[in-house]
Order: C-alpha cells, then structure tokens, then sequence
C-alpha cells in the first residue's frame, strides 16, 4: 500500500517546468518522486524519462530500488532489463519508460531529448552535466542535501519556471521512530539546552540533515563566523583588505569592524574586469587597506589616488598562518555579503588523493574575499615576521 505522505502532497501541489527539492535526511523527497513518476507513466503512453545520479551502483541500491517496490505495491506488470548488470530500464505496459544513468559508467553526450529527466543528488554532479542532461527536456526534477551551497542555488533556484520546496523529516509522517531519533540526536549533540551551539559539527548536521537548511562543507576551514543583519551604528571600522583580480578572478574589497569584542565583516566590491581607478570609489574615505603586494603598480596607482594603501608582504607558511589567526577570531558577517558568505561555506582543507584524509593545506578556490580579509587579519596584528601567500 502507498502511504500519503506531508512530502508527496506538497511536491504534487508544484506546477512549473523545473521542481528544485532541497531536504534533510528522511524527508521521503526520493520516493515521493519516484511515486509520482511510476503513477504518471502508468497513465501516459510513450512518454520517455530519465533518471540520473552521479554512481550508477549508488542509485541501483535507492532509486532503482525505490521503483521497483513501487511497482510491486502496485501489481503492475512491467518489463526490466539491466537492473543488476548494464544500464537499467524499465518499460510500463503503457510503452512509457525509465532509464537509469550513472554518470561514472554513460557517455551521456549532449542534452537528452526527453519528457522528463530527474536528477537524484544534484549536488553530487557538475553543473555543464545538468545543463546538458536537462536543456531539451520537458519537464525537470532534482532533489538534494544542501551540505553546502552549490549551482542549483545561483542558476536553478532563481528562474522563474523554477518551483522551490524545502522538506523536511517532520514531512515524513512514516518515518521509522529509529531514524526520527538518530535525527533529533544531531539537535542534542550539536546544541546546549538555552540554544548555544555546542558542537559546531553536529550544529551543522543538524541544520542540514534536521531542518533541510544550507550547511557548512564538511571539512571547511572556518566555522567561527555567523551572519549579522548589518553593521551597527556603534561598530568601529579599523580597515579594509583588497586582493586584486579582473578577467577571471574578482576583485574582493572587504571592509572590518570591531564591535563586542567580535569582527563584523561586510562585503564592499567582488566584481571582474575592474580597473584600478575603479575601484577607488568602493573604499571608504580614510580607511586603512590592505592589499595583495603581488601588484605593487595597482597599489601605487591607487595610492596616488588618496587612498592609505599598503602591500601585504609574503612569507613561507603564509596562508596557513593567516588562517590560524583568522581562526582566533568571532566574525560575524553582514547578509548583504553574499560572495563572502558562499566562499566561507566554501573554502575547505585539501585532502590526500589516496587516503581521503585532510591535509594542512587549503585548497586554491573560493578564496578572494577571504584572501583579502586575511591581508587585512595578519597585518592589523602589527606585521609580523611570517605574511602570507
């Protein structure tokens, strides 16, 4: 028998071309879909859909799986081939079918010209994936962990035949008491009674896997920040860091308050193709910049322009230095600092290609407004003998 379900009404209620479902762990968005398509291919004749995840043997072990006790639930009689070995496929007495890709084993090619293409884990795959797998489809489904924040939000999310559903486990009336509890241990582990946080790691498990929201990368560098309304009225500005780019990179200008004992950080330019008399009018009058000193023109040119600018210098060991004193710190940054924001959830430690295990080393992106604020960081302290780069 199929169980209506919190989680299958609200996805059945969406009607636009693309549904974005982002979930915690048990929020019954994986079958709730998969209900939704064998019913609608069981009625529909010919219809073509796609199914897609980033490990074929993954999805045979959820998805796969989650069809085919649905359509035992339902008594249909339907035709299935590969469904251990080779690519699985599942045809309906109606002639409308389900095939299944992983993305480690098809050559997909470019955009499949479908009825309907439902990626399974979205985060797990690239975005020039989605775009070609989707771009000639009829209709689109993808479904998520948000761990952290990836392309879905920046190029799905806001288009406006896009639907939106955040789920959580609470929308899965028949979830086992066994999970439900495991679940609600991440709020227990991860924060005290009066609502502190406890543990950052299960704090963030909790938000992700508990109340579906966007998490903090596991193994992410910082995890000493929060996000402020805005910069309050009493809050002392002490300077600014700028870390240079233009054709690919951008141009990070971040600005640095103290207030309560904690930094406020707010995001004042993050823009390419920025000349350096353009990017003048972006630093407040009187500030104290510090700046990246690989472009000692770029920071004359800008000196000559009124602006207390200053080269920070290099050193070995220098950006995990600086990373240890940023770590020394509470920030707290303001919600209008977006590109801030996604580098912070962002920016992880390395890991060794063999053991899978982190590396004292952080990787090389998702880094320039954090470069800059780390100018600014380790030069407040006084220039001492270690810089960074």
């Amino acid at each position: 028998m199929i169980k209506q379900t919190t989680a299958l009404s609200k996805i059945c209620a969406l009607k636009k071309r693309i549904w974005c479902l982002q979930g915690s762990q048990g929020a019954a968005k994986t079958y709730s879909v998969c209900i939704i398509l064998v019913n609608h291919l069981i009625s529909q004749k010919g219809k073509e859909w796609y199914i897609v995840s980033a490990e074929l043997s993954k999805m045979r072990d959820t998805v796969l799986k989650d069809i085919i006790n649905i359509i035992e639930l339902l008594n249909v009689d339907c035709k299935k081939t590969g469904i251990d070995f080779g690519s699985p496929k599942i045809t309906f007495p109606s002639g409308s079918f389900i095939r299944f890709i992983g993305l480690d084993k098809d050559d997909v090619g470019k955009g499949l010209r479908s009825d309907g293409v439902y990626v399974n884990e979205a985060n797990k795959i690239n975005f020039e994936s989605y775009r070609e797998l989707t771009s000639r489809a009829k209709r689109v489904i993808l479904d998520y962990n948000p761990n952290n924040e990836f392309w879905a939000h920046k190029e799905v999310i806001p288009r406006d035949d896009c639907d939106f559903l955040k789920l959580t486990f609470l929308d899965n009336e028949y979830l086992s008491k066994e999970e439900r509890s495991e679940i609600l241990r991440y709020k227990k582990k991860g924060y005290n009674a009066d609502g502190s946080v406890k543990s950052e790691y299960w704090a963030n498990k909790w938000q992700v896997y508990g109340l579906g929201n966007i998490g903090i990368l596991e193994g992410a560098v910082f995890d000493n920040w929060t996000i402020t309304e805005g910069v309050p009225q009493e809050a002392r500005m002490i300077g600014c860091g700028l870390d240079f780019g233009y054709t690919n990179d951008p141009t990070a200008l971040v600005a640095v308050y103290t207030w309560n004992g904690k930094r406020i950080v707010d995001e004042l330019c993050y823009q390419t193709g920025l000349l350096n008399s353009q990017i003048v009018p972006f630093i407040p009058k009187g500030a104290k910049v510090y700046a990246d000193s690989a472009e000692p023109k770029s920071i004359e040119e800008i000196r000559l322009k009124g602006v207390d600018i200053q080269g920070a210098k290099k050193g070995p060991d220098s950006i995990v230095y600086g990373i240890q004193v940023m770590q020394e710190n509470e920030y707290l940054i303001t919600k209008r600092s977006v590109n801030v924001i996604n580098e912070l959830r962002k920016y992880a430690w390395r890991k060794d290609r063999k053991t899978n295990e982190k590396i004292n080393k952080p990787i090389d992106d998702y880094n320039h407004a954090i470069d800059a604020l780390r100018y600014h960081e380790v030069m407040d302290l006084g220039q001492p003998k270690v810089f960074f780069f």
